[in-house]
């Protein structure tokens, strides 16, 4: 038979684990972006996807990109290369800000990338040496950020890396937040639309496949088709969910794209920082960091009196 003591005990404990978050955030050690301060030589916008079980979406989406360290691990190949850089990560969510019971902190949505991304437009983007911009997105942030690119199109966006965009649930979840935002977007199109269908050379190609003309470079990361046993990232044997489409220009060249299969990881292994997928992305960056090095150098001595 319990004791007097045990009841309430047991009470106290349920209790705990109730006001315990399921996701712990934990910040970028990276700098943070900061409008206040002076332009960094990059910026990179991360935006992360969809929660897993038991979590409910897109209530519960949060920013594990920036928290488990794999948007430091985008930005430490260009620190490395001498540059200065700051980040900025974001849950897949319509609304500039949420939070729930089970995310450790509030989350900042597609709205305040929305806003962060245009003020760095309209101040740093004017500077005679803009800051390089760079997105980072996983499954549906991969999604959201083709969308701001295709709706920012004279903001030039050096380098886009996105690691298995995936459009599965988007209207039935971001549908009501969507609308709820009323007029929100003006004349641009809706976040609605950011999984709709365009003709690319004679084929059909979704919005989130399509490599917009401002993206100089992308970097695409598709986890494996076939059974595989996990690599240092963990993940199943079996892949849940996939993306097989390879990202195009809307010439229908892959012009400025690679594409890296990664046959041993999941849809989720792939996002973390010890990733095989975040290896070929790092060494992908460096070689990039090493171009826009070679760039800055001769506009510096092109620059006049020099």
């Amino acid at each position: 038979m319990w004791s007097r003591l045990t009841v309430p005990l047991l009470t106290l404990l349920l209790g705990l684990v109730a006001c315990t978050p399921l996701y712990v955030v934990h910040p970028a050690r990276t700098p943070a972006l900061n409008l206040q301060g002076p332009p960094p030589d990059v910026v990179i916008f991360s935006m992360s996807g969809r929660c897993g079980p038991p979590c409910l979406a897109p209530r519960d989406n949060w920013d594990y990109l920036g928290s488990r360290g794999t948007l430091d691990r985008l930005a430490d190949v260009f620190t490395a290369a001498g540059y200065r850089v700051q980040v900025s990560g974001y849950a897949s969510n319509a609304a500039a800000t949420f939070s729930s019971e089970y995310i450790g902190g509030p989350q900042r949505g597609y709205e305040a990338l929305r806003s962060d991304f245009a003020r760095v437009a309209q101040t740093w983007m004017k500077a005679a040496r803009p800051p390089r911009l760079v997105l980072l997105g996983h499954s549906q942030g991969s999604v959201w950020l083709h969308h701001l690119a295709r709706v920012n199109p004279y903001v030039p966006v050096a380098l886009q890396v996105d690691l298995d965009g995936i459009c599965v649930a988007w209207k039935s979840d971001f549908g009501e937040g969507i609308r709820e935002l009323g007029d929100v977007y003006g004349d641009e199109p809706s976040p609605l639309q950011a999984c709709d269908a365009f003709t690319v050379a004679g084929r059909t190609v979704g919005a989130k496949d399509i490599v917009w003309p401002n993206v100089a470079l992308d970097l695409e990361v598709q986890s494996k088709r076939l059974p595989a046993r996990p690599g240092a990232s963990g993940g199943w044997p079996v892949n849940y969910l996939f993306e097989v489409t390879p990202n195009v220009r809307l010439d229908g060249t892959r012009t400025g794209i690679e594409r890296f299969i990664s046959s041993r990881e999941d849809h989720s292994a792939i996002s973390f920082p010890n990733s095989d997928a975040l290896a070929w992305v790092a060494v992908k960056a460096a070689a990039i960091a090493q171009q826009w090095q070679a760039e800055d150098a001769r506009l510096d001595r092109i620059k006049p009196g020099r």
